[in-house]
């Protein structure tokens, strides 16, 4: 480690089964850590929420409200009848379909009329720094097709118009070239002729530039068709809401309001349309049945004056009036005879013997009612009995003789009605057969005149009900007014959209959103091993101890009593696990040191270790084994160049005390790496390196051996045969993780004595680390715990902003 910075962290005893969080506590801390990230993406965010509702026009809800006075119906409610040739005649009475008339508000027919008389399809517009200001009506120009020769583009035509002064303008045409005009002057381009005129506001824009742009009204008229809604309010109601969203409130309204009056207009023209239509239709009928009567009248007039015509008719008609009578009269014998007919079948069946005969009200007999009323009261007495007394009861033989004799006189009766109902109608039949004889000797003559009669008494009639309905529908035509009517004009609502609250709103849970996202596909892409879980859930080594990140300038931060910083006591908690590991033995004890790639801090932790252990008045030495890339003796502040283990090795010399060196803490010594040659690998191999060992045991309590990366050469596959526990150094946000399935690999071949796992580098707050703590309640370093006699660390800008970067 380089440089040093006190974190403030607990530190972690490998006891399983104490977590100090949860794994949700975990995700919030990892996440709380880089607040940095949160807050940078919740301001930008922020700004440009502001910026966007600074420069968003505000739209607001329009709505306005339409009523039916005439009567309505759905066109699901119509029936045949209601389409009669009376009604037909009668347009302007009809009863009006609710679904058609909401589909003529929002047709294309009306919108296209609304955008038009509005002029819709040319905007104004004035930038002013990045909002965008609409100048519908306050516009200082108004835009008009003089002759408009191709239709417009439908991205429609932009034109930067700079006013020089209330006479003069000048536009830049399609080539980008600008010149300059006078006011009402027509101006030829490639979509047509056209022309600017003031208004009353040009004094306020002189000197300023206003954008215009020209869209062609078809395009608009599908724009603001698809944006006005027209609904029901209610199916049991003739009430119409009209509604739309504007960024100008005004052109909202205007929208609307010319949209009802046009609607109005359109429904008066329609209805005297139809009105107009069927006048001419009656005007036509009448002047053809005028000269249908004069025709029939001035026949009539002919045939009585050329055939005399007098007495004949009246007694022709007289007879005919005879015969209607004997019909009428032969209609009633007959509907007698049916009556008789089922009184018949009623007394003919013995089934009915009890049974309440049909009415006689056909008859008019005074002795068939007497008879028939006295049997009805037999038989109805009769059954009021059976819901009381048996029907063997003596009773029931007197009511039941009773009704018998009743019946056979009811049946003579009818058979009486019945002879005498047959013989009046062969009396009629003949009597009716006279009469036609009679009607048969009228001449033909006169026949011929009963139908020119019959003939002029239907045009009459048709005339004067057409002559009736054309009064009505010109009176009706004249005083023709709208079946609806505007109960509300438009009116603008509260801002609809943007609300401040909710962008802001939206805009903070986006950026902290966006901070999370970042922090998730870092950590989903990210192939270092970042908390103690992520080892356990992958290799059953177990962790013998954790280390927090430092950044000093010194390579050996730990010092004697109290710690200046938290680490220091995280490498006596390592001492004390690393006795237990060496199952607290007597005696001297190897322990061997190593990782997988540089860089992990392997120098860093076994110098540390060992002066930790020179404090615990254990007499140290700490070997510099890593013969290709020595750091000890440099963490020491010792020569590098100073002969040690590789002359050792290559029997260049057998005197250790040449070749160790003191360092400024008791106890502790160091064995430099000496010379640098070409075949590390083949002087370790040697048995001087198992004579060195035991000789160093006969010397010191702990041999801390500081071996090279296991995964770059084999030296410490080598050393590990005189070590009694081997150190496997892993550096958190550095290390691969594919390299715990290496670390499985060393743990199963047995090949390293005791083996385990040191966790370097730990920052606890980034990666929402977790580990294991002691569980007294407290941890150190926040209350200046390793500080608080003399040297606390001040804290510079410089440190600030470097904290706060490395938490992004």
């Amino acid at each position: 480690m380089s440089k040093q910075k006190s974190q403030v962290t607990t530190f972690a005893l490998p006891v399983a089964g104490t977590e100090s969080s949860s794994e949700g506590g975990n995700l919030i801390k990892k996440y709380l850590y880089h607040w940095p990230l949160f807050v940078l993406c919740a301001v930008i965010v922020l700004v440009a929420a502001y910026f966007y509702v600074k420069i968003t026009s505000p739209i607001y809800p329009i709505v306005s409200t339409l009523e039916f006075k005439a009567p309505t119906a759905s066109s699901a409610s119509l029936t045949v009848n209601q389409s009669s040739t009376e009604q037909e005649l009668d347009p302007i009475n009809k009863p009006i379909i609710v679904e058609n008339e909401l589909e003529v508000m929002q047709s294309k027919k009306l919108i296209y009329q609304v955008v038009n008389e509005l002029q819709l399809w040319a905007s104004y517009t004035q930038k002013k720094g990045l909002k965008t200001i609409d100048l519908y009506k306050r516009s200082p120009v108004v835009f008009s097709f003089i002759k408009q020769t191709e239709n417009v583009d439908p991205s429609g035509v932009q034109l930067k118009v700079n006013l020089i002064d209330e006479n003069s303008f000048s536009v830049k045409d399609t080539n980008k070239v600008e010149q300059k005009y006078t006011f009402n002057t027509p101006i030829k381009s490639t979509f047509g002729t056209w022309q600017l005129r003031k208004t009353t506001e040009i004094g306020n824009y002189t000197g300023t530039s206003i954008d215009i742009t020209v869209k062609d009204p078809d395009i608009v008229s599908d724009i603001y068709q698809k944006g006005i809604k027209v609904e029901l309010e209610n199916k049991d109601a003739p009430f119409v809401n009209l509604s739309t969203s504007d960024t100008n409130p005004q052109r909202g309204k205007d929208i609307l309001n010319s949209l009802m009056n046009l609607y109005l207009q359109y429904a008066i023209e329609d209805k005297n349309k139809l009105s107009q239509k069927t006048l001419k239709f009656i005007d036509f009928r009448l002047d053809s049945l005028k000269n249908d009567l004069d025709s029939v009248e001035r026949k009539i007039q002919e045939y009585k004056s050329s055939h005399g015509v007098t007495d004949i008719i009246a007694q022709a008609q007289s007879s005919r009036d005879i015969n209607q009578a004997n019909v009428k009269a032969l209609n009633d014998i007959n509907l007698q005879l049916g009556v008789v007919k089922v009184l018949e079948d009623y007394l003919a069946s013995a089934q009915n013997v009890n049974k309440l005969p049909p009415a006689v009200t056909a008859f008019n007999d005074n002795s068939l009612n007497d008879i028939y009323d006295k049997l009805t009261d037999l038989v109805l007495k009769r059954k009021e009995l059976l819901g009381t007394t048996p029907e063997t009861n003596p009773i029931f033989e007197s009511l039941d003789d009773q009704i018998t004799t009743l019946r056979d006189a009811f049946s003579d009766k009818v058979k009486v009605i019945k002879t005498s109902l047959l013989a009046q109608k062969t009396e009629l039949t003949s009597f009716k057969g006279n009469v036609d004889q009679f009607l048969k000797q009228v001449p033909d003559i006169d026949r011929q005149y009963g139908e020119l009669s019959r003939y002029q008494e239907s045009k009459v009639a048709i005339y004067k009900f057409l002559l009736e309905k054309h009064e009505q529908v010109a009176l009706k035509y004249a005083s023709s007014v709208s079946d609806a009517e505007i109960v509300d004009d438009a009116h603008a609502g509260q801002v609809k959209w943007p609300i401040p609250v909710l962008v802001f709103a939206f805009a903070l849970i986006l950026g902290l959103g966006i901070a999370a996202a970042l922090l998730f596909i870092r950590e989903i892409m990210n192939d270092l091993i970042t908390s103690r879980k992520q080892i356990e859930e992958s290799t059953e080594t177990p962790i013998l101890g954790e280390l927090s990140y430092q950044e000093t300038e010194s390579q050996i931060v730990v010092s004697e009593g109290r710690s200046k910083f938290m680490i220091g006591e995280q490498f006596r908690v390592l001492r004390t696990n690393l006795y237990h590991l060496h199952g607290n033995s007597e005696g001297s004890r190897v322990t061997l040191f190593t990782s997988s790639v540089s860089g992990e801090g392997k120098s860093f932790v076994s110098s540390n270790l060992a002066v930790t252990l020179s404090y615990a008045s254990k007499k140290t030495i700490i070997l510099e084994m890593d013969l290709r890339k020595p750091k000890v003796s440099v963490n020491f502040g010792l020569s590098s160049e100073h002969p040690g283990i590789s002359n050792y090795l290559n029997d260049e010399t057998s005197d250790l005390k040449k070749l160790i060196q003191k360092t400024r803490f008791e106890n502790l010594d160091v064995l430099g790496s000496g010379s640098i040659l070409p075949n590390p690998s083949e002087l370790l191999e040697k048995d001087r390196l198992d004579n060195l060992i035991n000789a160093l045991r006969e010397l010191y309590d702990e041999i801390i051996i500081d071996s090279p990366p296991i995964h770059l050469v084999t030296d410490a596959l080598v050393i590990a045969r005189v070590a009694d526990a081997s150190l496997y150094v892993i550096r958190q946000s550095y290390t691969h993780k594919y390299e715990l399935q290496f670390i499985n690999e060393i743990n199963e071949s047995n090949r390293f004595p005791k083996f385990t796992i040191v966790l370097n580098g730990i920052r606890r707050d980034a990666s929402g680390y977790g580990g294991y703590g002691y569980g007294y309640g407290y941890g150190y370093g926040g209350n200046n715990y390793y500080n608080s006699y003399s040297d606390k660390q001040k804290t510079t800008f410089a440190d600030l902003m470097k904290s706060i970067l490395d938490r992004f």
